[in-house]
């Protein structure tokens, strides 16, 4: 169009590409980095930018909102011909190698007591159910009340069991020969940090959890959840997970435990938190959090709505620059030298940019 070789050659030394593609690679590489400084380890970019548009966070109960540390406050022999040492010790056979919190508190609060493990067969776990092992040719189980009632196992009539604790039923072949009731107390910083994120846009926090209505009610209560849903197989999880997403929410879940898994797989955003997180959790997580602090999930919000922000800038700093490149190379006498340090200028100023998200702090007064 100008018939001037020189003026071409100078619009040609102007390109968008280098500008554009460091735009977002320097900025979720810096974010990456800020993020393992903090405990926190993103395994993709694209994970920060469906971290920045969630709108629905869904978080496991117990591990998670609760410290995941329960203890056996009460106990009820339900068989006369047995005691509470007895039932202990089968309680603890069945338990022995079961990864499961509540399984803790059992061994926990059978050691303190002075009883013995007794001899047992192999140990097999039914995930949100319990487990089972045999002690001298008996069946012994130990789960919620579902899991009792699949087996046939016989629960007195009448029975009233507590729905402030965790129950946990003993079973010896056909029938049900003691109850343990646990308690877990919500972590620390858990309320602070689903209202920091209610203040962040997020629009929709809920508990999912194996555990019993009255139990979920409860914590959702005290932690200010939007709301709850009890009695969830971990299949369960992940369909609730599925059925949000397609109705348009973008969905975090936070979860520590195997239960956890697939709904973690299935998520938008999988976050494994705390450092009791077991092994499937976290290989399964896009975002691992190594410490036991729930403040953590709102400061990865908004470092992903930062680094956002800075991708944008970056974005408008190439095309703007450039532009005027092009513009004054085309239109004006400046030299191709000064082209070229325009064209550069961008890329540099971009990187620049991003590099001030590793110094990226959280804001006062969050």
């Amino acid at each position: 169009v100008t018939r001037s070789p020189q003026k071409a050659l100078k619009m040609l030394v102007i390109d968008y590409s280098c500008g554009i593609k460091l735009s977002t690679a320097t900025a979720f590489s810096a974010a990456i980095n800020r993020a393992v400084k903090r405990g926190i380890l993103i395994k993709g970019g694209a994970y920060i930018e469906q971290m920045s548009g969630a709108n629905t966070v869904l978080l496991d109960k117990t591990g998670t909102v609760t410290e995941g540390r329960p203890v056996i406050v009460s106990m009820k022999v339900l068989d006369k011909q047995m005691d509470e040492r007895e039932v202990l010790a089968y309680a603890m056979a069945a338990e022995e190698t079961s990864t499961h919190p509540l399984a803790g508190a059992i061994l926990s609060y059978g050691r303190s007591m002075g009883v013995e493990i007794m001899p047992h067969g192999e140990i097999v776990t039914e995930v949100s159910r319990g487990t089972k092992t045999t002690v001298n040719g008996k069946v012994v189980r130990v789960g919620n009340m579902a899991y009792m009632r699949e087996n046939g196992l016989h629960i007195p009539k009448g029975l009233k069991v507590s729905e402030a604790a965790i129950a946990n039923f003993v079973g010896i072949d056909k029938r049900v020969v003691g109850i343990l009731y646990a308690m877990d107390k919500p972590r620390e910083n858990v309320r602070r940090a689903i209202n920091s994120l209610r203040y962040d846009g997020v629009g929709v926090i809920e508990l999912l959890t194996g555990d019993t209505e009255p139990q979920a009610r409860a914590v959702a209560e005290a932690v200010g959840a939007d709301g709850y849903r009890a009695h969830l197989l971990p299949e369960e999880k992940a369909e609730a997970v599925l059925k949000l997403q397609t109705q348009g929410h973008g969905v975090v879940m936070v979860g520590d435990g195997i239960n956890d898994a697939p709904a973690l797989a299935f998520a938008d955003v999988g976050i494994s938190l705390g450092s009791k997180s077991t092994d499937i959790a976290m290989e399964t997580s896009d975002i691992v959090i190594g410490r036991d602090d729930p403040m953590m999930i709102p400061e990865l919000r908004r470092l992903s709505r930062a680094t956002m922000k800075v991708v944008r800038q970056n974005f408008a700093i190439v095309i703007g620059v450039n532009t005027m490149g092009l513009i004054l190379g085309a239109a004006s006498g400046i030299s191709v030298m000064m082209s070229a340090l325009l064209h550069n200028l961008s890329t540099i100023v971009v990187v620049g940019n991003s590099l001030r998200l590793l110094f990226f702090t959280q804001p006062e007064g969050r």
